[in-house]
Formats: C-alpha cells, structure tokens, sequence
C-alpha cells in the first residue's frame, strides 16, 4: 500500500511540480499515509528549488493540519478510533498531557505521525493559534532539512 502511495505522490510532483508538493503536505497533515519529508526530498533531489519546496510544503501542511484539527474537533474520539490504532492515540495523549501544545512541535519537526496529533488537537480542544503557532516554525524546519538533503543528494544523480 506504501509503494502505491508513493507512486501517486511521484506522479503528482512530476506533473504538478510545486503545486504538487504543496497538495501532498496538504493531505499528508490529516489523512496521506506517505510522509511530506519524503516527497520533499525526491522534490529537491529532482531539482525543483529547496527553498520554494519548503514553502509550499509548510504552507500546505499548516493548512492540513488545521483541516486536521477541525475534522478532531467536529468528529471527536470515534474519528480519531476508526482512523488511527488506538494504541498510538493513547501515546498521543500522554505527550499531550505532559507537553500540552509543545506535543505538536515535536510532532512537527519529528518522524511522529502528525496527522494523529493535528486530529487529537482537535479533539482536546487545543488552543488553535497556538497550535498554528507552533506548527509553522517546526514544519518549515523538518522540512527545510529534507530539502536540503534532497538538494545535496541531487549532486548524485
């Protein structure tokens, strides 16, 4: 199932460009199971500009993550049960009860599954700006080190 993703996410870069990264980090942030860093890398190692990647990409994945947070807020714990392993919710809320909204930047800047933790902030009700506030530097960062990455491995192909 990963590899299929991957080919769609391939496919949309490749005849959508930046368009296509910003739809993917969109997706990625409530719903798409092939992580943004990831399209980001291939993006930059393809040659498209590191810079202009990882702003689309922030932005695209700030705004997922919102669509994220108001798909928790409105559809409450059983969404987050019936799309996500219950287990991993429960870890989720640990980090929330000891980090409180800092659980979103680590979540952010980390491999962590955000798409968990932007619904998971919908459903405690977690304050929405600070929750925007925080996702923005952290996403932006994660992503920026992808791109860089992709851009350095670029010298390769």
């Amino acid at each position: 199932m990963f590899e299929y993703f991957s080919e769609i996410a391939n496919d949309v870069i490749e005849s959508n460009g930046l368009w296509g990264i910003f739809i993917i980090a969109t997706l990625e942030s409530f719903i798409f199971p092939v992580p943004t860093a990831i399209i980001i890398t291939a993006g930059t190692a393809l040659n498209l500009d590191p810079f202009s990647v990882v702003i689309f990409a922030t932005i695209g994945s700030v705004i997922g993550a919102v669509i994220g947070y108001f798909l928790g807020m409105k559809g409450g714990r059983p969404a987050l049960i019936w799309l996500f392993d219950e287990k991993k919710i429960n870890k989720v809320d640990r980090l929330f009860e000891k980090y409180g909204v800092y659980a979103i930047g680590i979540a952010a800047f980390t491999p962590l599954p955000f798409k968990i933790f932007t619904i998971s902030a919908g459903v405690a009700r977690m304050n929405i700006v600070a929750f925007i506030l925080v996702s923005i530097p952290c996403r932006f960062l994660q992503f920026l080190l992808f791109a860089l990455f992709g851009n350095w491995l670029s010298g390769f192909l």
